[in-house]
């Protein structure tokens, strides 16, 4: 049986079904993604239930931005500078505070909603499209790192949100054809363009990804082969810039990082995970038996279980080097590619068809039952412990009885238990209510008037001092010092260092650990003051401890720190 033309049916009511209308869609998927905005932003604290260190390390990275520094250059990081500079632009909005960090998402949001509208236009009808878009905006929005509960209300590792968002945009325009062809290739060249581009200054293994979809459409997807000159150019383009002198340094970053031991090569690790959430995956894998199916009965063109394949395979890749075991969001636009399929071959009126788009459903259910759980619980501030002062004043994390600090401080834990860093495998020790009570304590120390103003650096994963306390950021360490990160030269690292501190209860022990063996040495002959208190080891250049007569304000080190610390443009 012979297949439809590439273009469609031709049949009038399949027409005005296809042309889905800009007002229509704008309507049906802006008032749900409106409504998901105001749940996120309307609240007066910014709750963070778990990873909180990873939240303020986006602080800490739009603070370099702001101070002037330069990523990759002045401070290192394998993740793209994009993730930093949308916070940035929140400083610039409502300043330097953590609701700066949600103003970023809002950015995402709208250049999704715009992205997701103009490919979902092309290709698919009002219902399916405002499915789509809403999917594609509620991921960026929703509190919780893909493949975490919902309830995790966590802002950690946001870049992967917003990655796995662009890639599904991105396998829509290549894998589902469009149906109005006149004029209009051109919006899916740039949209794509743009999408990939922002997949390279987000993380590099989305950008990964990204090219592999365009790669694999060139071969398989003839709405992309007829503008072939057109792909090809900006493919190159893409590619050229991502090689260009000015992006060397986050390339070498890219590289120490891997060097360091970021890849994820182990296949056993990978196998694990799978198959500990096979069940997960098994609506993915039936969607390409079903397409393989098709095929083989003539039913839909070999190009349809072969970019099954492909978005399934690419998917997995940039999960297997992700910090997340579970969720494959790329693999929604299978039941889209499906729909598309089905109903050129079928029409309109199949009742399979309301039966594919239960998988966006639910992948929208989940959003929105985060986003309301974490309205709920940022309005319960009798359940939440608020950071009052500093510059991170409206980060709140759930309150809890006195743990693993507070026995300490009483004296009832065993010698043992200060062991705990040398622990051969990596975890995160501190819970979010312990983390932040360390922070909090040790800024209270740094901005008491008896340590000079000036660089402080963290043998810990995250730097969230500068921030806190409206300092300077010094230069030349690693934004984040977690599992393969690569360790700093001493000179560089400590080069604008006044205080070094030193946790006694760090988020990443091995990392700690492995940094007091390394700058022993170099710490003992440039750093002479020491202070000891119930959370930190606190050592201070003698230049940083400038004398204090009583009553007196704090004053900087001398002339040339002054010039250094003045307080950036905001």
């Amino acid at each position: 049986m012979a297949l439809p033309a590439e273009g469609g049916l031709a049949d009038s009511k399949l027409q005005s079904e296809i042309y889905t209308s800009p007002a229509n869609l704008a309507l049906l998927a802006g008032v749900p993604v409106l409504v998901a905005l105001w749940a996120l932003l309307s609240p007066a604290l910014v709750l963070s239930r778990e990873m909180t260190w990873d939240f303020v390390y986006n602080l800490s990275g739009a603070w370099h931005l702001l101070y002037g520094h330069v990523a990759h250059v002045d401070f290192h990081e394998p993740v793209g500078q994009l993730n930093f500079i949308l916070t940035l632009l929140g400083f610039e909005l409502v300043g330097p505070t953590p609701f700066a960090f949600l103003v970023g998402v809002a950015i995402v949001t709208a250049g999704v909603f715009a992205s997701a509208s103009l490919a979902a236009l092309r290709r698919l009808p009002v219902l399916p499209a405002a499915l789509f878009v809403i999917f594609a905006s509620l991921l960026v929005l929703m509190p919780a790192n893909v493949g975490d509960k919902p309830n995790a209300y966590s802002f950690a590792m946001s870049y992967n949100r917003y990655g796995w968002s662009l890639l599904s945009i991105l396998a829509l325009i290549l894998f589902v054809p469009p149906r109005n062809r006149v004029a209009g290739d051109w919006i899916d060249v740039a949209n794509a363009g743009l999408l990939v581009v922002a997949l390279f200054y987000l993380k590099v293994t989305y950008f990964a990804g990204g090219l592999a979809f365009v790669g694999l459409a060139i071969l398989i997807s003839p709405h992309v082969r007829a503008r072939l000159p057109a792909w090809l150019a900006i493919g190159g383009l893409i590619v050229a810039n991502a090689m260009a002198p000015w992006n060397h340094p986050y390339l070498l970053d890219i590289l120490h990082a891997a060097a360091a031991g970021a890849v994820r090569n182990s296949l056993s690790f990978h196998l694990n995970n799978f198959f500990a959430n096979a069940e997960g995956y098994a609506p993915y894998a039936a969607g390409l038996v079903v397409a393989v199916w098709m095929w083989a009965y003539g039913m839909v063109p070999m190009r349809t279980p072969l970019a099954i394949a492909g978005i399934l395979a690419i998917g997995a890749f940039v999960l297997s080097q992700n910090h997340q075991t579970y969720g494959l969001p790329v693999g929604i636009v299978i039941a889209f590619l499906l729909y598309d399929q089905i109903r050129e071959r079928f029409g309109p009126a199949t009742p399979v068809l309301p039966m594919l788009m239960v998988f966006p459903l639910f992948a929208i259910g989940a959003s929105a039952f985060s986003l309301a759980g974490y309205h709920a619980n940022a309005g319960r501030e009798g359940l939440l412990q608020v950071v009052e002062r500093t510059q991170l004043k409206g980060l709140a994390v759930p309150a809890e009885r006195p743990g693993l600090l507070a026995a300490f401080a009483d004296g009832q834990l065993g010698p043992a238990l200060l062991n705990w860093s040398r622990a051969a495998q990596p975890r995160f020790e501190l819970s979010p209510a312990e983390y932040i009570e360390t922070i909090v304590e040790a800024a209270a120390l740094l901005g008491d008037g008896r340590h000079c103003r000036g660089g402080v650096v963290v043998l810990d994963q995250v730097n969230p001092f500068p921030f806190m306390l409206g300092w300077p950021p010094p230069r030349g360490g690693n934004l984040w010092s977690g599992p393969g990160a690569p360790v700093q030269p001493a000179g560089e690292f400590f080069a604008q260092a006044d205080h070094v501190l030193i946790p006694k209860f760090s988020t990443y022990g091995a990392w700690t650990e492995r940094a007091r063996l390394e700058y022993s040495a170099y710490l003992a002959q440039n750093f002479r003051a020491h202070e000891e208190t119930q959370s930190w080891i606190v050592l201070s250049r003698e230049r940083a401890i400038p004398p204090r007569p009583d009553g007196a304000r704090q004053v900087p080190c001398d002339m040339d720190r002054a010039s250094q610390i003045a307080s950036p443009p905001l």
